[in-house]
């Protein structure tokens, strides 16, 4: 992992002084049990881009361990996060959550799908995306930032078939593998290809993202 960076918040790129830096975890620590936690990616970040996502971490984390896609969410689902949902501050959330739940079917196999509250999802990711462009690049992405996931219902979106057209193109001989140490949590390759810069992101081995940071002064219009 970068032990330097340039000291500006990867998100809104104000400077940093020893005083007022603070680290970003990418993705957030939460998503990380423990002996799965050596060499982590993180970030420079300013207090505010690094404290105000802290209740969206905590539930896209738990949302992401819910599909059980793989032993290390599954076990840190049951050890760890159900112990904190008991709680009943959590309430509301849980119901919102079971309203919001249906079995989709993809490629033949069940799916939980999840609708998130608008925008959720996005920013989510986005956050992530952010990161990593910012590790890589060392400078902060100032272009249209995109995701898209089969997991995330999107209005008026197919996300099967567009994660599955984008998959074809994002092959390995392509995509460079990203500098990650646990990937059984998180992995990503990336491509960055004429200002583009294009993710492909696996949390717990089969949750997948594909995310782009758009060239700046690109438009879709």
């Amino acid at each position: 992992m970068k032990n330097k960076l340039p000291k500006i918040c990867y998100w809104c790129g104000i400077p940093l002084t020893i005083e007022t830096i603070q680290r970003e975890h990418v993705p957030p620590l939460t998503f990380f049990p423990k002996g799965y936690r050596n060499d982590l990616m993180t970030v420079p970040s300013c207090k505010e881009h690094n404290n105000s996502f802290s209740e969206l971490d905590e539930k896209f984390q738990l949302v992401v361990k819910l599909f059980r896609t793989n032993d290390v969410a599954e076990k840190d689902l049951f050890d760890r996060v159900m112990r904190g949902l008991s709680r009943k501050e959590k309430k509301r959330f849980l119901t919102s959550l079971d309203n919001k739940t249906r079995i989709g079917n993809i490629n033949g196999e069940p799916f939980m799908i999840l609708e998130f509250e608008k925008g959720e999802p996005e920013l989510f990711i986005e956050k992530i995306i952010r990161g990593i462009y910012f590790y890589h690049s060392e400078k902060i992405a100032k272009g249209i930032i995109e995701s898209v996931s089969k997991r995330i219902k999107y209005d008026k979106l197919n996300t099967v078939a567009i994660v599955d057209y984008l998959v074809k193109d994002l092959n390995s001989e392509i995509l460079k593998e990203g500098d990650y140490s646990n990937p059984k949590v998180f992995k990503y390759q990336f491509l960055e290809f004429e200002g583009m810069f294009v993710i492909f992101m696996q949390f717990y081995e089969n949750v997948e993202f594909i995310g782009c940071v758009f060239p700046e002064g690109f438009s879709f219009d």
